[in-house]
């Protein structure tokens, strides 16, 4: 009886010890305060040592590793995470696998070591699909933007906008605002890096209108890359503003990532630099490159070598600025030998596995498609609707959507046949993706029976209403009778719009199915506007 009832404390100690855990590993990391968790997490690690768990104990100790890295111990992070990732891989334990290598992927991304970070982003991405029972929404997510910003400081900008994409659809389902705003950070900065300033600068309205709404503080890691994008469009005078409140704290104990404080600097001399300041330019530089050298930040330090050369030309200092230019490429030449060989190492390990992932995502674009029209189906319209609407609510562009529905379908049905009907649902598909394809980020999409949709972002009301009116004239003049003889075709649309800011896509939807009604109700083959607008008769 007594060892029944230690049985079912032991049980219970631990099912209580996995969900403190899981509670802390499911909130945002820089939402979590070293100086008032450490010391919790540094309990639970015994907790989970008295209890036996191993798993638990591992991966308590990763989160004290984040914790530690961030306090500037970075030798003592980096010795857990690689403890940790061994004992994993030794052990082959799936969720203690996929988090380190996770945390080992963030790590080496702010030393640095850019291809070891990629290798661990794809491991980590590898191994979250396949975990019993299957990993959160919030884990996925976190996966999907470490593979995203893996590449993006890669290079490979193109692969790195592709996950930036997945992980925003991931991002709607998560209630912590917090998660798409560090998405939003992480795309401008990759944005900066590809060299296109203006979605760059475009993304940073979203990052702002997003915060203002949330109320969420803008953290140094954000303002550091407003900064950039500041300083990139001429406006170094801003970018020291916002960075002096941010590098006074670079030599504190507490700070959002160990890089953060390093990189601050290294643009705060750049735009010092930039507003001919530069005593302060190199004062900011020797207190980088002593961070670096403390932190083992080595793609930061060569950021530094190479705005130093700058600053030394800057001031006519040319010999001096030759020789650290010569540091900063030997450095930077290093560095790229190392991320290249790692690289080809990752990419190989990504094409034996890459046949599965090319049918995986095959199965995935069918199941998204009506298989019918292939046009987008339902399933993908209540997934990628809610991501457009939020970026035209942060952004403050348009956004306009269509309900086309076919007039007396069932006549059609009835009077000629059912392979007669089907044969008009694929030419007014082919019509509709047609006007889709001219628009930018535009879709159309097959709602059910005779019901169609067409999504317009950066489409206001009189725009939309004018290409549906032009919809709505090709399929009534069409030559249908090859299909239908006799049997008119033709359709009624309810067109409705964003604006203000107000409402849900969901009241978006909903607005312009009512006002397809409004065309029924008013004779049909005519289109009807939001805000009051009245029906128009096809032409």
């Amino acid at each position: 009886m007594v060892s029944q009832v230690q049985t079912l404390r032991a049980g219970t100690a631990e099912r209580d010890l996995e969900a403190e855990l899981e509670a802390i590993e499911e909130r945002p990391r820089l939402s979590l305060d070293p100086s008032q968790v450490l010391d919790q997490v540094r309990g639970l690690v015994v907790q989970a040592q008295l209890l036996g768990r191993d798993d638990l104990c591992h991966r308590t100790r990763l989160v004290e590793a984040d914790l530690l890295g961030r306090m500037g111990d970075v030798p003592a992070a980096a010795r857990i995470l690689h403890d940790v990732h061994t004992w994993a891989v030794t052990h082959q334990d799936p969720w203690v696998l996929v988090l380190s290598s996770l945390r080992l992927s963030l790590f080496f991304g702010q030393v640095g070591d850019y291809a070891a970070a990629l290798e661990h982003a794809v491991l980590a991405m590898e191994s979250v699909d396949v975990l019993v029972p299957a990993a959160s929404t919030q884990l996925r997510f976190r996966c999907m933007m470490a593979l995203a910003n893996a590449y993006g400081d890669m290079g490979d900008f193109a692969a790195a906008r592709e996950r930036y994409a997945d992980a925003e659809r991931l991002s709607a389902e998560i209630p912590e605002p917090l998660a798409h705003l560090r998405l939003l950070n992480n795309l401008a900065f990759t944005e900066l890096q590809s060299g296109d300033v203006a979605a760059a600068a475009q993304t940073v309205t979203r990052i702002l209108a997003h915060a203002t709404r949330h109320d969420l503080v803008i953290d140094e890691a954000i303002r550091e890359t407003i900064a950039r994008i500041s300083l990139s469009t001429g406006h170094a005078a801003q970018a020291i503003e916002i960075l002096l409140p941010i590098v006074r704290k670079a030599d504190s104990e507490r700070y959002d990532e160990v890089d953060s404080g390093a990189a601050c600097l290294v643009t705060l001399a750049a735009a010092y630099r930039a507003a001919g300041d530069l005593d302060r330019a190199e004062t900011a530089l020797r207190r980088c490159r002593q961070l670096c050298a403390d932190r083992g930040l080595v793609s930061v330090d060569v950021e530094a070598q190479r705005e130093q050369a700058e600053v030394l030309a800057a001031g006519g200092r040319f010999e001096e600025a030759l020789a650290a230019y010569k540091e900063f490429y030997a450095a930077s030449m290093q560095l790229n030998t190392v991320q290249r060989d790692a690289r080809a190492r990752v990419l190989q390990a990504m094409y034996e596995t890459g046949e599965a992932r090319r049918l995986g995502e095959q199965a995935r674009e069918l199941s998204l498609r009506d298989p019918l029209t292939g046009l987008y189906n339902r399933r993908f319209v209540d997934a990628e609707l809610p991501l457009l609407f939020r970026r035209a609510a942060e952004s403050g562009t348009m956004l306009s959507l269509a309900v086309v529905d076919l007039d007396h379908f069932k006549r059609i049905n009835d009077t000629c046949s059912h392979e007669a009907g089907d044969q008009v649902l694929q030419r007014v598909a082919e019509l509709l993706d047609a006007r889709a394809q001219t628009l930018a980020g535009s879709f159309a999409a097959r709602l059910g029976g005779e019901e169609f949709l067409l999504v317009m972002p950066g489409t206001g009301e009189d725009e939309a209403m004018t290409r549906m009116r032009a919809l709505c004239q090709s399929i009534r003049e069409h030559d249908w009778r090859p299909v239908t003889g006799a049997v008119p075709v033709t359709a009624s649309v309810g067109v409705s719009s964003f604006r203000d800011g107000h409402g849900t896509e969901t009241d978006l939807l909903r607005e312009a199915d009512a006002l397809l009604y409004r065309s029924k109700a008013d004779g049909r083959d005519r289109v009807t506007g939001s805000a009051g607008a009245a029906g128009y008769r096809c032409p």
